[in-house]
């Protein structure tokens, strides 16, 4: 029975447990309306139907976007399990609308449960309501009950922010927000989570971020610029390379689609740049998938639920302000990959100045290298725009491939080995990797082989 279902909490006693007597309703009736009394007998409740709501109970708080099951019990009037009922379920909304009618199966035990069921999105959030019924060899029963419904992430985004996106749960990966920060003018969010796993952790990722206004998007190099100079932080993880860069369109818009390498093989990035005019604003979508799932492109299933509302009028602030930061230092030696052996020649890294340096300015070189199942990492400070590796990298035991990157920062103490501590003034820029070995067979014998997943 397809019916608009509307009742409100002083209305309850309209569903108890079973069927309220005849004469009550009558005097109800009469009370209400002031109409002359017709008699219209109750049907018969001899035997009624005991009707108790396992799922969602009173304390159950669900979310939008939320998949569920709706469970209910039903016992005859001994409070024997009645199984072969038909069991009906009506959802309705703080404001009475029917949501949803669905029908629940059942088990010998007298439990019914629903079809899974998926709370909607864009509707009110609060205390909803539920009637069950059941029927079963002209007995009948109902169970009034309450359960909470709050915005899903989603639901808030949009609201603070003008828009909207799906979460990212490819392979029923669930999701949370690993960073949230500006305005709705000009911001930063990134969501996306992790499978538990050994040495590669399926996961997926979405670095999205938006600027106030139209920016230069015109060609590839002003694309990359965009890139590297006002969005600056890339990703969940460290970016070796920028490119290719294609034109495309992302539903109504026009953007830029940038693939690019991430620090290990294993991940697969790629962004969509573009301008949104109804909003005025420019965005940056960034994806990183792990062991995605076959058969579908990633990417793109991960960006589909993007939109933007202009009826929205978002304000949001989050909790955490936007960093806005110089330029990255662009990296020039040496090249991505490049290899050297021994000692007869240093290994310098060099990189192109971000600006003349403060007095309390210096760059912060970050080297990073593994050995068996171990990441070590090691920060050098310097005022130059080059700086050769120590001799003490190639002695100690390693697996032969070194990253490196480097941030502008500015002083802010000193470290109890007297270096340099401080904040940063840059973003970090992107990171390269070379290879330090030993000339053929001089590799110490107790060194372990270490195959490495970053290239």
């Amino acid at each position: 029975m397809n019916r608009d279902f509307h009742f409100t909490h002083h209305q309850h006693w309209l569903v108890a447990g079973v069927r309220t007597p005849a004469f009550v309703l009558l005097a109800v009736l009469l009370l209400s309306t002031g109409c002359q009394p017709v008699l219209v007998p109750a049907p018969a409740t001899s035997n009624p139907l005991t009707v108790r709501i396992l799922f969602p109970g009173d304390s159950a708080a669900l979310q939008m976007g939320q998949q569920t099951r709706l469970i209910a019990q039903v016992m005859d009037a001994q409070g024997a399990p009645v199984e072969g009922a038909t069991v009906s379920i009506i959802v309705a909304g703080p404001d009475g609308q029917q949501l949803a009618h669905l029908q629940a199966s059942g088990d010998a035990q007298g439990t019914y449960r629903s079809d899974t069921w998926t709370v909607p999105h864009h509707v009110t959030e609060g205390v909803w309501t539920l009637l069950v019924e059941a029927d079963s060899a002209g007995s009948h029963g109902q169970q009034a009950g309450e359960f909470r419904v709050n915005n899903s992430t989603s639901e808030t985004l949009l609201a603070k922010y003008g828009f909207w996106l799906d979460p990212p749960n490819l392979r029923d990966i669930h999701p949370s927000i690993c960073a949230e920060q500006g305005d709705a003018q000009n911001g930063r969010l990134c969501w996306g989570g992790i499978i538990p796993a050994l040495h590669i952790l399926p996961a997926n990722w979405v670095e999205l971020e938006w600027r106030a206004g139209q920016f230069d998007l015109s060609s590839a190099d002003a694309v990359r610029r965009f890139m590297l100079e006002e969005i600056g932080i890339l990703g969940f993880s460290p970016v070796r390379e920028l490119g290719p860069f294609e034109r495309t369109t992302f539903k109504q818009w026009d953007a830029w689609r940038v693939g690019g390498r991430g620090q290990f093989s294993y991940e697969d990035v790629e962004w969509l740049i573009f301008y949104a005019p109804e909003v005025d604003k420019t965005y940056f979508i960034g994806t990183t998938v792990v062991l995605p799932p076959a058969g579908i492109d990633a990417h793109a299933a991960l960006r589909a639920s993007f939109d933007v509302d202009p009826a929205v009028a978002a304000n949001g602030v989050a909790s955490m302000p936007l960093a806005r930061l110089l330029p990255a230092p662009e990296l020039l030696d040496p090249p991505m990959g490049e290899s050297f052996s021994g000692l007869d020649e240093p290994v310098m890294l060099r990189w192109q100045p971000v600006k003349e340096l403060a007095p309390d300015e210096y760059y912060e070189v970050t080297v990073e290298y593994d050995y068996i199942e171990g990441m070590y990492t090691e920060k050098l400070a310097t005022r130059e725009t080059q700086l050769a590796l120590p001799e003490t990298f190639y002695r100690t035991p390693n697996c032969q491939a070194f990253d490196w990157h480097v941030t502008l920062n500015r002083q802010t103490g000193v470290s109890g080995e007297g270096q340099p501590i401080g904040e940063p003034v840059s973003y970090d820029s992107l990171m390269r990797y070379l290879i330090w070995d030993y000339p053929a067979g001089q590799r110490p014998v107790d060194w372990k082989s270490c195959p490495n997943a970053q290239f």
